[in-house]
């Protein structure tokens, strides 16, 4: 029952609308993908808005924070009310990065079975009028071929096939490092567009024994091992997964950084800059 829910709500309407794409596309499979992967990140344009927003505010609480430590430094649990007091203030909610986070998720897991079902020409959950674009079942053959890849194909079949080390293998290998390189890409531009002020992060403090964290440094704490996990876990995961995933997962993280363009250009120009004064002037 759970199943059928499931696919009636999320899995049948993006079979649909990717067979649309790529009817409209001219039976081409990779830009029906790419173009869901842009309305995914249209669609939740409202949500990262508001969690951008949030991030700033935070960030712009410093001052706040570091005169609490100074008041009650001494008395760690009068200091971890009144923070939590402050972060109430502006709304703070440190499970606000599952709302956009979730919807993508399901997405993902929805295109997971979409593309099997493709590449196994089955008919089931295809809408009537979609149904008449095919004569028969017998006709319901999906092109896969997108560049150099076969969207059906990871580097592990293919390496299976051919060798690890092989031509044909090596550009699915490619391919998986793309995505977590993007991955990676996007999540440090993110974290400089949401506090573009910031260049060089303030050394950090050590910890009195016996004193709680602050929920200012357990997110940081948070934020810096998802900086590395989330782009070595797509690696892992593209690698054995179909290359349709890899190309949906690359058109995110570009369509998340032309959001940032796009909806705030001069906070935007202002962290590239501050990116730039980090990573280059510093090294000259």
């Amino acid at each position: 029952m759970l199943t059928t829910i499931w696919n009636t709500i999320f899995t049948y309407p993006l079979l649909n609308l990717t067979l649309v794409f790529y009817h409209l596309c001219g039976d081409n499979l990779g830009i029906a993908i790419l173009l869901i992967a842009i309305l995914t990140r249209l669609i939740l344009i409202p949500l990262m808005k508001r969690q951008t927003e949030m991030t700033r505010k935070m960030a712009g609480l410093k001052p706040q924070l570091d005169e609490l430590k100074k008041k009650y430094g001494s008395n760690p649990q009068k200091l971890s009310e009144e923070q939590t007091k402050l972060y109430k203030k502006v709304g703070y909610n440190p499970l606000g990065c599952l709302v956009t986070m979730i919807p993508q998720l399901v997405v993902l897991s929805a295109l997971i079975v979409v593309i099997r079902n493709l590449t196994d020409n089955k008919l089931d959950g295809v809408y009537p009028f979609i149904q008449t674009w095919f004569t028969s079942a017998s006709d319901f053959a999906i092109n896969t071929k997108f560049l150099f890849w076969d969207l059906t194909k990871s580097y592990s079949t293919v390496g299976a096939e051919f060798g690890k080390f092989s031509m044909q293998a090596i550009s699915y290998l490619i391919l998986a490092l793309l995505v977590g390189g993007s991955q990676y890409v996007t999540t440090i531009f993110t974290m400089k567009m949401q506090n573009p002020t910031s260049v060089v992060p303030e050394k950090k403090k050590e910890r009195k024994k016996g004193e709680p964290m602050s929920p200012e440094a357990l997110q940081g704490n948070m934020t810096k091992s998802m900086n590395l996990i989330l782009p070595l876990s797509t690696i892992f995961i593209a690698v054995s997964a179909s290359s349709a995933l890899s190309i949906y997962w690359i058109a995110q993280s570009l369509m998340l950084v032309a959001q940032y363009w796009i909806l705030d250009w001069d906070k935007t120009k202002k962290g590239v800059q501050n990116l730039y004064t980090k990573y280059f002037k510093k090294s000259k």
